[in-house]
């Protein structure tokens, strides 16, 4: 399958890094889209230019999907005020058809930050509009179908409600390695959150494993309003 990532910021993927490895491996294509530049991602030295720690992170995100084998995209939204607007539903909706895409994972819609928030309500209305061929300015032909469309674990795991878990114990060692790439948010989450990214993953991830009786999984809610929803099993098992 083709598989497409979209997120608020470069670090965002980290809540799904476990299940595009194995999807990976499986044999699917994977990309990883983001709306903001990422240049408010240096709390850790404010005098930090927001140009260039844009350019950094947008690097780090681009260096994870190398090394995966996928793609990377940005669309560059000001961090921090991510906006539902025309360009931003376009630009998703192009990236989505261009991508062919089968299976769109997002930020949940209740998320600690509004950027999060507004992405999924941005990816929830581009999904639809993948099949909508009266999009004249959209420059790449419409899907036969709408992707399926599925929401990624919460920051912390709060008020998410898992439907799906996929066991990443098998690759688990492969997302730290991962996780360590985003170099400027290991630094920016401790300072910011009090922990860096690869113990988050620890801590998320074998509390979800907990859950579902492995050691480490990442967590899944499928978008069940209509056209959205696919019947089968889409995620690695």
């Amino acid at each position: 399958m083709n598989i497409v990532y979209v997120g608020a910021h470069q670090d965002d993927e980290m809540n799904c890094l476990g299940t595009l490895t194995k999807c990976v491996q499986r044999g699917d294509h994977v990309a990883v889209a983001t709306i903001s530049n990422g240049d408010k991602g240096a709390q850790y030295d404010p005098s930090f230019p927001h140009d260039e720690i844009s350019r950094v992170r947008i690097g780090e995100s681009s260096a994870i999907m190398q090394a995966l084998g996928g793609s990377y995209y940005c669309m560059g939204q000001e961090d921090e005020y991510i906006e539902d607007n025309r360009q931003a539903r376009n630009w998703v909706t192009r990236i989505l058809r261009e991508a062919r895409a089968d299976l769109v994972l997002t930020c949940p819609l209740n998320d600690y930050n509004p950027d999060h928030s507004i992405t999924g309500e941005i990816v929830f209305h581009a999904v639809m509009l993948t099949t909508v061929r009266t999009m004249d300015e959209i420059e790449a032909p419409p899907l036969d179908r709408v992707p399926a469309m599925y929401y990624c674990d919460s920051c912390a795991g709060i008020e998410f409600e898992p439907a799906f878990y996929v066991d990443i114990s098998d690759v688990f060692e492969r997302k730290r390695e991962l996780c360590g790439l985003f170099k400027t948010q290991m630094i920016n989450m401790q300072v910011f959150g009090g922990w860096d990214l690869v113990t988050y993953a620890e801590v998320l991830n074998r509390f979800r494993g907990l859950q579902c009786g492995v050691q480490y999984a990442e967590a899944f809610r499928p978008e069940l309003r209509w056209p959205r929803a696919r019947p089968g099993i889409l995620l690695p098992q």
